[in-house]
């Protein structure tokens, strides 16, 4: 008896369902490889929150120098929260280039190990790279381009944990197989997500919102921040814990500090210290809206962002 050949009907739902086959699997693989990704970009982030979060346990031990007199009203378990949260918290664990300009500025009053690590990388710097925004010649285009842009917190984070000296990590061997790169070309390398773009970091994030677009604010209830800023019982660290964060697979970050301007230099004075009086003050600029969102054309990025609070913000 002769075979009959297929017809092409049959031929056609033999090459959709092959078709169709494909796409599956292919949207398996796609998400198998993302998922794994995700999974490399939390472990380095759980890596650097570990460093961080150790070196942050040890300023509350952290001895001051004394300071003669206090305005009304000021004790000195304040002036000791500030010191710490100013001169070294903040002196130690910077978050942006301004922070280390400034530092550069007024080395009298920053001379720990870090600080002038931190002094000497500012200052071998071309002066092409040491303008900000604001200052004449200032050119974001120019070759080599300055160092503050919108990574300097990314660049700051390397600085800090692999330069600085911090929590005894200045070798950092769990870190030794993560991504690091310099995606703007500015000679200063930042660690890298698995998507290829700098890993972020904001020192004090007090209006950052998790989970994404729930509207409420993650130092909140039982991570509340102390209510009476400069009060005798404020604490050194504000109740808060550095973030650090990847923009994910789409690339967009969607988080925003409320300025590039030092926070080392925050508000006016309180008691003989006249400057850094509000840093880390959430209710002042430039922390004030700091990890807030910034909607780039309406839209809301934040969806697919990694930070080191996720599984917290979960609970």
């Amino acid at each position: 008896m002769k075979r009959r050949g297929f017809t092409l009907t049959e031929l056609l739902v033999v090459v959709a369902i092959i078709l169709g086959l494909m796409t599956l699997v292919g949207g398996a693989v796609s998400g198998a490889r993302t998922s794994g990704k995700a999974n490399t970009t939390r472990a380095t982030i759980a890596k650097l929150d570990t460093i961080l979060t150790a070196q942050l346990a040890t300023y509350n031990s952290r001895s001051v120098p004394p300071v003669a007199t206090l305005s009304s009203g000021t004790t000195q378990t304040a002036y000791r929260a500030w010191f710490i949260r100013r001169n070294l918290i903040s002196a130690e664990l910077p978050d942006r280039w301004t922070d280390v300009k400034f530092m550069a500025s007024n080395p009298a009053l920053f001379v720990t190990p870090a600080h002038r690590t931190y002094i000497a990388i500012w200052n071998s710097l071309p002066p092409i790279q040491q303008l900000v925004p604001g200052d004449s010649g200032y050119n974001a285009a120019s070759t080599p381009p300055p160092v503050v842009d919108k990574y300097s917190g990314a660049e700051c984070l390397f600085m800090i944990v692999m330069r600085g000296g911090v929590a005894d990590c200045l070798d950092c061997g769990a870190l030794r197989t993560s991504e690091v790169g310099d995606t703007d070309s500015d000679g200063m390398p930042e660690f890298l997500d698995a998507w290829g773009n700098p890993i972020g970091f904001l020192l004090w994030p007090a209006a950052i919102v998790l989970p994404p677009q729930s509207g409420a604010l993650f130092f909140s209830g039982s991570r509340s921040l102390d209510i009476a800023f400069g009060s005798g019982s404020i604490r050194p660290t504000l109740g808060m814990r550095p973030l650090i964060y990847s923009a994910g697979p789409d690339g967009e970050y969607s988080l925003d500090r409320g300025s590039e301007a030092a926070s080392l230099s925050a508000g006016g004075a309180i008691g003989t210290w006249t400057v850094g009086a509000n840093c880390g003050n959430w209710q002042v600029s430039p922390t004030l809206t700091s990890g807030s969102l910034a909607l780039t054309d309406g839209i809301d990025y934040r969806g697919d962002n990694i930070t080191n609070f996720d599984a917290e913000a979960k609970q």
